[in-house]
């Protein structure tokens, strides 16, 4: 299997542009006056970010609770479930609402690197790079999280076909019936976002296509912030600049940038002949130095983008990527 995974990627190899050389300081980049504004806004928009995460590890979910009130319907059993399900879902809102901030946060750091270019606002902007790669961070162990644990949809389902039950007697709750937390429309939106395999990368890719059909951003100029990120993490890497935690750090937000780039690109593909993202030299960095993490992240690029299976993949690329 080692010689054909070798006999493959060489042959992608040749297929797709070298990986750039383009590299920044992501260990610890002090922000410069020019960017401290929008490096204040996106620090103060992250900054729940971490508390997200440790919910989210910690969330055990209501099945128990709302299995008792389903199969032995009761006051009793009702008022236990809803008692667990309420601070339950304000958690669920609490994720949601931080989707929102993320979307509005993300297009405001893609006009700040596109105004002009791009490798120079990086270059000279690290401290706010390093911020952009702090959210696809974030972006990617949520979804990772939120995929692992099917709790957090089956409690909110459950609470949306109690809140119809409402709507069917009138709007008016019962003795037993739900606390409503959040109200009709938020609770639409919420379903909405819940039933998203991967719910803040989707979040991510909207703004992208908000921010090319509202904004006027070329896709192009959004492509090449993509491309230069990547580059930014498969450097550190491969040039041993990153250690420890970076490394499972700059991987992570590498496959972001492969995924991001493939849902919004317009012509083409992340995979294509031709590309600007070496996606052989990507694999090949994250099975080489991915350790327990790497399957996770080939996980993510083979089913978060959505081209690799067209007739326009070279079949060694397919190959490689889903070895």
């Amino acid at each position: 299997m080692g010689a054909f995974l070798c006999i493959v990627s060489e042959s992608a190899d040749s297929l797709q542009q070298p990986p750039s050389e383009f590299s920044i300081d992501l260990k610890d980049p002090r922000p410069a006056p020019e960017e401290e504004q929008l490096y204040k806004f996106i620090s103060q928009v992250l900054q729940v970010s971490d508390a997200s995460l440790d919910t989210l590890r910690r969330y055990k979910g209501c099945g128990e609770t709302i299995r008792a009130a389903i199969s032995r319907p009761s006051p009793e059993t009702e008022q236990a479930a809803w008692a667990e399900l309420g601070p339950a879902i304000l958690q669920l809102k609490g994720f949601y609402d931080h989707s929102i901030q993320l979307g509005d946060a993300f297009p405001r750091l893609l006009e700040f690197f596109g105004t002009g270019d791009i490798q120079k606002n990086l270059e000279s902007n690290p401290a706010t790079a390093k911020k952009m790669a702090d959210l696809l961070h974030f972006v990617s162990q949520f979804d990772e999280l939120k995929m692992n644990n099917s709790n957090l949809q089956n409690d909110f389902s459950f609470y949306r076909r109690s809140l119809q039950k409402v709507r069917m007697h009138g709007g008016k709750n019962s003795a037993t019936g739900p606390n409503m937390v959040v109200d009709d429309v938020m609770a639409n939106n919420m379903s909405m976002f819940y039933a998203q395999a991967s719910p803040m990368a989707r979040v991510i890719i909207d703004c992208c296509v908000y921010q090319k059909s509202q904004k006027g951003m070329t896709n192009d100029k959004i492509l090449q912030s993509l491309t230069l990120l990547s580059a930014v993490c498969y450097n550190s890497v491969r040039k041993n600049i990153v250690q420890g935690k970076m490394v499972e750090y700059c991987l992570r937000v590498l496959v972001m940038c492969v995924v991001l780039y493939d849902n919004i690109c317009t012509s083409g593909s992340v995979f294509m002949r031709g590309s600007r993202i070496n996606i052989p030299a990507y694999v090949k960095l994250i099975q080489s130095t991915g350790g327990p993490l790497s399957n996770t992240l080939m996980n993510s690029m083979r089913y978060s983008t959505i081209h690799l299976n067209d007739d326009n993949t070279p079949e060694s690329i397919r190959n490689l990527v889903m070895s």
